[in-house]
Parts: structure tokens; sequence; C-alpha cells
């Protein structure tokens, strides 16, 4: 792919990545603002961001499947679809029901965008350009967080979080038939897939992976979906102030997730970065748990490092699917470790919302999730039969 093909290739990507996660960073820097306005406890927050990743981590293997069979180029362009309708029925939403149904529908491009994304990638690039383009296409999901973290709250205090969500759904429909305009059909790119069966056996690293997924996503979801709550309600910030730390969080996202791409790429083997970051995790948590005795400015740190450690993850994770995987497979693979990661996000934001209701503190939740992300560094401190080229 030459480079004036490759721009535009990685633009779609990176967009594709933020919208598809955009509802659920919404809710997250909204908490507060719709905990008053609609009346709910802290574990209906969760339960909102359950429904969103409860129906990608179910629906995940399949969409895996179906992007296989109806190609990268149409999957993405559902993607788009999807996730604008979600954002305009969360936005339309006048009571808890529909904002769980806003959530439900958001959680299908939550659990297609990776599959579809990786699917693009592997058919079009060569293996050599795939880290750096992989790092790409993961930061959107963090250039996300840092829209929603800056915009949102801002609307909220200033206009009106319904109207501005529904501006975002329907520039995100609009960006998705110029996705389809775009891309080259998938047709013209047959001569370039590695086809296999679809009934290939996927190689082990694939469910070390997916186990390594669920543990991180269980501590990962439980402190994104409740860190900016944290921030207004323990160590006094406004909601525009929590919203901001948000938003510094996704910033370095984007820049970590290009470094890891860039790096395992070229010289850092993907299981030991994984074990990095999962033990990089288990300093976020530490860190919270002494926040409150330290003062509110220990969340800075805390943000920056998370978004080197449990908000990077996927970067390795991704990259080792698109290397290791033949492009026939690619969307079932990814749907396998997305379904765990998802799985993990699901349970974990209303079990640490009840945690958070039934104690009136986070000191719980936060050693929780710190056993947690350790067991997930377990997960993959042996090689379980990889290899050394593609994930040792």
């Amino acid at each position: 792919m030459n480079r004036r093909h490759t721009v535009p290739f990685v633009i779609v990507l990176v967009i594709a990545m933020v919208v598809s996660t955009f509802q659920l960073f919404v809710i997250a820097v909204l908490a507060a603002e719709i905990i008053d306005e609609f009346d709910v406890t802290k574990w209906q927050i969760g339960i909102l961001g359950a429904a969103n990743t409860g129906v990608g981590a179910l629906l995940a293997p399949w969409l895996g499947r179906v992007t296989d069979r109806v190609g990268a180029r149409n999957a993405t362009g559902l993607v788009f679809a999807t996730s604008g309708l979600g954002m305009i029925v969360t936005a339309a939403a006048g009571t808890y029901a529909l904002l769980v149904l806003g959530s439900l529908i958001s959680g299908v491009p939550q659990g297609w965008s990776n599959a579809a994304t990786n699917k693009l990638i592997s058919a079009r690039t060569g293996l050599k350009s795939s880290g750096l383009i992989t790092g790409f296409k993961q930061s959107g999901v963090q250039l996300g967080s840092f829209i929603a973290g800056l915009v949102m709250p801002a609307i909220a205090v200033n206009f009106d979080w319904h109207a501005g969500l529904v501006g975002i759904g329907v520039a995100t429909l609009l960006a998705g038939g110029i996705t389809m305009w775009v891309l080259v059909p998938d047709q013209l790119l047959a001569h370039r897939s590695r086809s296999v069966s679809s009934a290939t056996r996927l190689p082990p690293f694939v469910f070390q992976v997916a186990v390594y997924a669920l543990f991180v996503g269980l501590a990962a979801g439980g402190v994104g979906r409740f860190i900016p709550l944290f921030a207004n309600e323990k160590l006094g910030f406004s909601l525009q102030g929590a919203g901001i730390v948000f938003a510094f969080q996704g910033a370095l996202g984007i820049v970590a997730r290009l470094m890891w791409g860039r790096a395992t790429e070229s010289r850092l083997p993907l299981r030991g970065s994984l074990l990095a970051m999962a033990l990089g995790g288990a300093g976020v948590f530490v860190l919270l748990l002494l926040a409150t005795s330290i003062g509110g400015w220990i969340l800075w740190p805390i943000a920056a490092l998370m978004a080197f450690t449990t908000s990077a993850w996927n970067v390795v994770a991704m990259l080792a699917v698109i290397r290791s995987v033949p492009v026939a497979d690619a969307g079932r693979a990814t749907g396998v470790v997305m379904m765990a990661f998802l799985g993990g996000l699901t349970i974990s934001g209303p079990a640490v919302g009840w945690s958070i209701d039934r104690t009136g503190g986070y000191s719980q939740a936060w050693w929780g999730l710190l056993i947690l992300v350790l067991i997930g560094a377990l997960s993959v401190s042996r090689d379980f039969g990889a290899g050394k080229s593609t994930f040792g």
C-alpha cells in the first residue's frame, strides 16, 4: 500500500474505532449528570456499560465469522451505521430504559469493530507495516476517550448533552457512507488473501490472549467506568475537571498505542509486552488505593500510567492476531479475544458499582481489581504453545 492510499485508510480505521466505543465513554464521563437527571444509582450506571459490552461479548464471535463472510469493507460500513444509531437512541432517551436500549445497540459495534478493522489491515497491508498501522487504529479508542472527556462535559454544562450526542450520531452515519466510498471492495483484493478453511483450529496463543483479555477487561472496565466519578466524589474534581483528566488519559493513550505498536513491530516480544502492561496496571490500583491520602494531584500520574498499561494492551493483542492468523480467519480469531475482553468489561461495571453503593467507598473495588489484573499477568507469564515467532 503506497502512502497516497495509506493516509485515508488509516483515517478510516481510526474513526471506526472512535465511533464504535464512543457511547461507552459518554456514559462514563457523564455518570454524575446521568445519576442526577435520571435518579439512578451507581450500580445502574454500571448496568449501562454492561449492556453495551455484554452485547459486544455475546456477539463478538459471531460477528467475527460474519466479517469473514461479508468482507471487511461491508462490515466496517455496518460498524458505522450501528454506532450512529446507538448514539442517537442514547441521546433521545427520556427514561433509563431507553438509555439501556441505546447501550444495547451500541454493543453491536463495540463487539464488531476490531474484527472488521483487523481484517481490513490483514487484507490490505504487509506484515512489516502492520504494527504501526495497528497502533494508529487502536489509538482511535483513546481518541474517543479524549473527545468524550473534553467535549461532552462542556456540552452538558453549557448546552445540552442530548443534542450534542445526536449531532455526533448523525455525523457518524455520514462518515459511514463516505467510508464505503473510500474503501476498495474486498473482491478486488482477493488475490492478496491467505485463504484457509474456516474450520482450521485457531493457534493456542489466541486462547491464551483471550484469558489475559478477560482479566484485564475485568480490571480495566471497573476503573475506566468509575474513575471520573471517583475524581468527582472523593478527590474534589468538578464534572468538567474529571472530564479533563479522562481526556488527558485518552490523549496519552493515543501516544501509548502508537509507541507500543511501533515497538512490538520492531523489537519487543508480544508476550513480554502484555506481561509488562498487566504489572503496570497493578501499579494503577496501588496508587488509587493511596489517592485519597496523597491528594487529587496523584490522579494525573495514575491517568498516565493507565494510558500505557491497561488502556493499551489490545494494540499488542490485535497485532498478534493480525500477524499470526490467515486473512480468512482474522475475524474469527479477533472475535474470540474480544468476547473475553468485553465479557470482563460487562461483569466489572455492575460489580464495581454495586461495591461502591454497598460500602460507600472505592477501596474494596480497587483491591479486587488489583487481584484480577495480577491474575491477568500470571496468564501470560508462560508461553503455552505459541512459538517465538508469533507470541514469545
